[in-house]
């Protein structure tokens, strides 16, 4: 099974936003899977290495790039 990931972004005024990403069955432009939240607002591809490239989900859309990402395992224990 192919984990989540939880991606943290640092805002401009030093808030921080931490989202998780689940895979889809997408294959994003880099021929890697593409994994979004649950609003689908943020989408991001994902290779087997842990490279991320963001994908933006609209035509204004400039998305950030994580400040830190952390794979979810399935067996927390």
């Amino acid at each position: 099974m192919t984990p989540s990931y939880e991606l943290t972004f640092e805002g401009e005024d030093g808030h921080r936003d931490v989202v998780v990403v689940h895979p889809t069955e997408a294959i994003g432009p880099h021929g890697a899977r593409v994994y979004r939240d649950v609003t689908e607002i943020i989408q991001v591809e994902i290779d087997e290495h842990g490279e991320m490239v963001m994908l933006p989900t609209s035509f204004h859309q400039h998305p950030r790039h994580p400040t830190a990402s952390r794979r979810l395992d399935d067996d927390s224990g």
